[in-house]
């Protein structure tokens, strides 16, 4: 009887999401989990714009879990190229916490943090406070390093 019901809860936090898996931002669709780290999830609100010629815009994450309130965040992206002339040898990311995901169009520039992801592994926070260990993974998420590369994955036999 004590089994059955274990796995009843096990079933049931599966229903609730807990055991969901990360989704690449570009296969994700609202609702879904695109990074988790220790007790914190980032689930995709409302989807990124693409931008050229590498960049992801008004994408809005909402937070939850560890020890913060839930937020919602609007993020942008940069992701630059490794090895090409002219290219910058960091990506690029930059938020804002919003009150809405309708509150994330149209804002222009304005940001309250930006972190710079260099290819060496060295990260530079340039403005605000640094969001938290989850903005690591989701950097990961939207430029497509580590197991987010899908480039490597499709090279799999």
């Amino acid at each position: 009887m004590g089994r059955c019901l274990g796995l009843l809860g096990l079933m049931a936090l599966s229903g609730c999401g807990l055991f969901t898996k990360e989704q690449p931002q570009s296969s994700a669709k609202p609702g879904d989990l695109l990074v988790q780290v220790g007790g914190q999830r980032v689930v995709l609100v409302q989807p990124f714009r693409p931008g050229e010629p590498n960049g992801l815009f008004d994408g809005v994450v909402k937070i939850s879990g560890g020890s913060q309130p839930d937020q919602l965040l609007q993020v942008n992206a940069i992701c630059s190229m490794p090895d090409e002339p002219t290219w910058p040898n960091y990506d690029n990311l930059y938020g804002t916490p919003i009150r809405s995901a309708a509150a994330a169009e149209g804002r222009k520039g304005d940001t309250n943090w930006q972190v710079l992801f260099y290819f060496n592994g060295r990260k530079e926070l340039k403005m605000g406070k640094d969001p938290g260990a989850w903005l690591g993974r989701l950097h990961e998420n939207l430029c497509r390093h580590g197991d987010f590369d899908d480039r490597k994955i499709a090279k799999k036999p």
